[in-house]
């Protein structure tokens, strides 16, 4: 029956877990990068492997199944899913190799992670942050066809610079931190927020809008209760407040941290709950009706078939 139904429906089964997931899982990634490429303090090279090893379990408790996760691993051919898997061990394991030597208590491991050997870590674990970045939009794009408002060459770039921006807020946040990089990180902070608002304008307008189902995605977006997260959540407070915190305030990067960490998590939640569904009967293959019909000749043999026992029996 649901092969032959027509009715536009918004998927109800991806929400705030999955949303939390993306978005612990590119914050840590793009955390890692900027730390790795700007020579951020130890601190943050640790955090982001922290907040990746947190998006991992949020994903375990998505799942729904968590001693049955490891399966996973032994589809990495065919599923986005799986391959990010591996690229999260990839990550954890050569991150916390690179990192621990810079600490106190990881100084034993300088002769197993020093010189050479750290540089290969390093972009090993860089990598592999960026792919932790960018496979979520790829594992979307390949299993979700039916969803239009997901399949778009855009979605990839959108993950990575609202990966970037949030680690950025990380950045705000903990300025103390920072090792005198503050006015750096305001203003790449004030870049992405206006990258990542042409490219939500880009993604709304280049997504195909004649596709019923796109512009039900889109009237999803503009209706309540989701125009209230996508309009004041990822708009304003994610996108117009901390612009204007780092460019006239700079002494609320803290706050404006925050909210930009907000919008980053509210942007992954309104991706997922505006994802319709094209009916199933107009993205399916045409359904081989020879299957499931008859000729007036079909069934003569196959009455002939079961008459034939009779007629050989007695009587």
């Amino acid at each position: 029956m649901n092969l032959f139904n027509t009715e536009l429906r918004a998927q109800q089964e991806w929400a705030w877990l999955l949303a939390t997931w993306l978005f612990l899982g590119g914050t840590g990634g793009g955390l890692f990068v900027l730390y790795a490429v700007l020579g951020l303090p130890p601190l943050f090279g640790a955090l982001s492997l922290a907040i990746v090893l947190a998006g991992g379990i949020v994903l375990l408790l998505e799942l729904g199944s968590p001693l049955r996760a490891w399966r996973a691993l032994f589809r990495a051919s065919t599923s986005w899913l799986s391959r990010g898997v591996f690229c999260v061990l990839f990550f954890i394991v050569s991150g916390s190799l690179f990192v621990a030597p810079q600490f106190a208590g990881g100084a034993w491991l300088t002769p197993i992670a020093g010189g050479a050997a750290a540089i290969l870590l390093g972009w090993v674990a860089a990598l592999s942050a960026l792919m932790i970045m960018l496979y979520p939009a790829f594992f979307f794009r390949s299993t979700s066809r039916a969803i239009p408002f997901w399949n778009t060459p855009l979605l990839p770039v959108l993950f990575v610079c609202y990966a970037v921006l949030g680690a950025v807020g990380v950045i705000l946040l903990l300025g103390a931190y920072s090792g005198g990089l503050l006015p750096q990180m305001r203003l790449l902070a004030a870049l992405l927020i206006a990258v990542n608002a042409i490219l939500i304008v880009m993604y709304l307008t280049s997504v195909d809008r004649s596709a019923d189902a796109v512009r039900e995605s889109v009237r999803l977006l503009n209706r309540a209760p989701l125009c209230a997260v996508a309009w004041i959540g990822v708009v304003a407070a994610g996108l117009v407040l901390p612009l204007l915190a780092v460019l006239f305030v700079p002494s609320a990067d803290a706050a404006a941290g925050a909210v930009i960490l907000l919008g980053a998590l509210l942007v992954r939640y309104c991706l997922l709950k505006a994802g319709v569904y094209v009916a199933p009967a107009l993205v399916a293959r045409a359904p081989e009706v020879s299957r499931i019909s008859r000729r007036s000749s079909d069934f003569e043999r196959e009455y002939a078939r079961m008459a034939a026992p009779r007629a050989s029996g007695p009587g």
